[in-house]
């Protein structure tokens, strides 16, 4: 409903607007001609609407009546896949891993960088039920944890394949913020890459997001990155 506490003149013009630009089905209901039904319906679509666009957000905690193994299972069931027990296709060290990833991009091999990324499956089996997630109060659904994950990296991949794929350059050193721990994971953040061009040029980036450590083996998270 629109209020016309200040600037009463202004508020008619304004409503007057809307009424004309609405459709004749608006209209009706605006004169109240519809149904109640009809308004409550397109009330709970409303709702519905922005609740899902709510759920993308960064940061929203789903107060969900189902214990956390029961997301891990529904989340799991829709993968499909076997489960894992390590992480599949990592290096063995960190240093390898950045090493890795440099040549990778040199090579603009995209197969190799996706090999050392983090998958859905190893989220959910090794990753998710180890983390801060899973309790109060950072519990969120494991889907709505893994689509902040995934989407950026999606993007971030892409934009480092297009950007730096192909382009001649070799690994002086790299630094990443102290590591944290969460069960079995150890998770380094903020990785800075100290590269040499062809030309000599050094110049520092950050290519990626956060670094996973499992049993000695490792990953990479999210291909998030500066560009």
């Amino acid at each position: 409903m629109l209020r016309c506490n200040v600037r009463p003149i202004l508020c008619l013009v304004t409503a007057a607007l809307l009424y004309g630009c609405a459709t004749p089905a608006e209209r009706s209901a605006a004169r109240g001609l519809l149904p109640a039904a009809d308004s409550a319906r397109r009330d709970s679509i409303a709702r519905a609407q922005q609740d899902s666009l709510n759920r993308t957000m960064p940061g929203y905690v789903v107060d969900s009546i189902l214990p956390v193994a029961e997301q891990v299972r529904r989340f799991a069931a829709q993968l499909r896949e076997v489960p894992v027990a390590e992480l599949q296709g990592a290096s063995q060290s960190r240093d390898a891993l950045v090493k890795r990833f440099v040549q990778a991009v040199v090579a603009a091999d995209s197969a190799d960088l996706l090999a050392m990324a983090l998958t859905a499956r190893e989220f959910i089996d090794l990753v998710y039920p180890e983390s801060p997630a899973t309790h109060p109060p950072y519990q969120q659904d494991p889907a709505l944890v893994w689509r902040t994950i995934q989407n950026p990296s999606v993007s971030g991949f892409k934009r480092l394949v297009r950007r730096a794929g192909g382009i001649r350059m070799t690994l002086a050193d790299y630094a990443c913020d102290p590591a944290a721990q969460q069960g079995k994971n150890r998770l380094w953040a903020n990785c800075r890459l100290r590269l040499v061009g062809a030309a000599g040029d050094t110049t520092t980036h950050r290519f990626f997001g956060t670094i996973l450590e499992r049993n000695g083996r490792f990953k990479i998270i999210s291909f998030k990155n500066e560009f």
